[in-house]
């Protein structure tokens, strides 16, 4: 885990689990967690929001004294110094977008 305080706020960073497979199983595996999530604080939550943000998550829960964010990403393993960890997942084969449609009323 990685800590750091930024701006009077403190932030931590760890791996909350890997999935083999697909991308969108993936996010589907993530959008599980958070759904479960239940973090220590607040001890009793009043209000719990999920935003979704490209391929991750941002979850406020609103206690009686304080609010608190929490935020997952979904990321792809590049690199890993670990001896024996599974190799990374092939780069995504590029596809070029499907050509625009042509403007209306011209």
């Amino acid at each position: 885990m990685n800590s750091h305080t930024v701006g009077g706020l403190y932030l931590a960073t760890r791996s909350q689990g890997h999935v083999t497979g697909t991308r969108t199983q993936a996010r589907d595996a993530l959008y599980r967690h958070v759904l479960a999530f239940a973090p220590p604080r607040p001890s009793i939550p009043v209000r719990r929001t999920v935003y979704e943000d490209g391929d991750g998550y941002l979850v406020i829960i609103e206690g009686r004294m304080q609010t608190y964010e929490y935020a997952f990403r979904l990321c792809r393993v590049v690199t890993d110094t670990e001896p024996g960890a599974a190799p990374p997942a092939a780069p995504p084969v590029y596809a070029p977008p499907p050509p625009a449609a042509p403007p209306l009323g011209g």
